[in-house]
Parts: structure tokens; C-alpha cells; sequence
């Protein structure tokens, strides 16, 4: 983001670069976050609501944890006070942060409110936030507004593969 100057749509409707840069940050950080958050909960955590709450939690603070450091540093480039359209846009483009969480959550509360088998939900919420990881490398070619190529898919699974094992890692580390 540049300070002093408005920020222009390359075309109508379209995202400058570093919008959307940053908002394919947040989205594979949310995702990350999730599914270290998902992976260590327990079939019980599951039924019984607790990791309806948990995941989205975590998805509310990283979103707030996020938004702040992001802001931060935005600060530490420029000697002027954010404008109510730069927080508004930091805002914006940290929501993918939150997103990431919403599915997961919702399968979950629903498996506790119906009775589902926490291991399918839990693992339903797992395998959602994987597929979302996975098409990253989609996602960045449309944005790009290339055709989705071989080598796109591919970057997209490594992109799943990484994630997968820093969220482990996270979880090894972490607890």
C-alpha cells in the first residue's frame, strides 16, 4: 500500500497487485492456523460442541492478530496515521484470515447440534481446508488470468504439502 495516494483499480473491478498479495497471505495463514487448530481436537471435542468454539476462536484472533501487525507495519512505513479507507482496506484484505475458519466451524457445530460422528466432521473440516490450500495455485492463475495449467495445480498441492507440515510442526512444537 502506498501512503499519500489513492490506491486505483488496475480496471473496473479489479484489485490492485499488492491487494491481492495480501489477501493470498491471509488466506493461506488462516488456513494454516486452522488446520493446526483442527488437527489436535479429539472426537469428543467434536460432539460435544467444544471444537465449534475453538476453531472459531482461532479464527476470530488470528483475524484480530493479523489486522493489528499488518497495520503495525503499514505504520512503520509512513509517518501518517492510517485514513479510515487504508484501515478499512487492511480490514478487507486480512478477512480471508476469518474465512478460513468459517466452514470448518459451521460443519463442526453442526455435527455437536445434530449428533454427526466428531471423526467425520473433524476430518470433513481437515480435508476442506487441505482442498482449499491445494487450490491456491488455481486461485493465483485466475487472478493472474492465466489458464490453469498442470504446473499451477502442481504449485497448489505444494503449497497443501507445506502448509500440512508447518501446521504440524506448529502443533509439535506448540503443545
Amino acid at each position: 500500500m502506498r501512503f499519500g495516494r489513492k490506491r486505483k483499480r488496475r480496471d473496473r473491478g479489479e484489485l490492485p497487485l499488492e491487494d491481492v498479495a495480501s489477501r493470498i497471505t491471509a488466506y493461506v495463514y488462516g488456513n494454516i492456523i486452522v488446520l493446526a487448530t483442527l488437527i489436535p481436537l479429539s472426537r469428543e471435542d467434536a460432539q460435544s460442541g467444544w471444537s465449534f468454539w475453538i476453531v472459531l476462536g482461532a479464527s476470530a484472533t488470528t483475524f484480530l492478530a493479523h489486522t493489528f501487525a499488518e497495520s503495525v507495519g503499514l505504520r512503520v512505513r509512513s509517518d501518517h496515521r492510517l485514513s479510515r479507507e487504508e484501515a478499512r482496506d487492511e480490514l478487507r484484505n486480512s478477512m480471508p484470515v476469518l474465512t478460513s475458519g468459517v466452514f470448518p466451524a459451521a460443519v463442526l457445530g453442526l455435527a455437536a447440534l445434530f449428533g454427526a460422528p466428531g471423526e467425520w466432521a473433524q476430518l470433513a473440516a481437515e480435508i476442506y481446508v487441505i482442498v482449499r490450500l491445494g487450490l491456491t495455485g488455481v486461485i493465483v492463475a485466475r487472478i493472474r488470468k492465466q489458464p490453469s495449467s498442470l504446473r499451477m495445480i502442481l504449485s497448489g498441492v505444494g503449497v497443501a504439502v507445506v502448509a500440512a507440515g508447518i501446521a504440524v510442526g506448529k502443533i509439535l512444537v506448540g503443545h
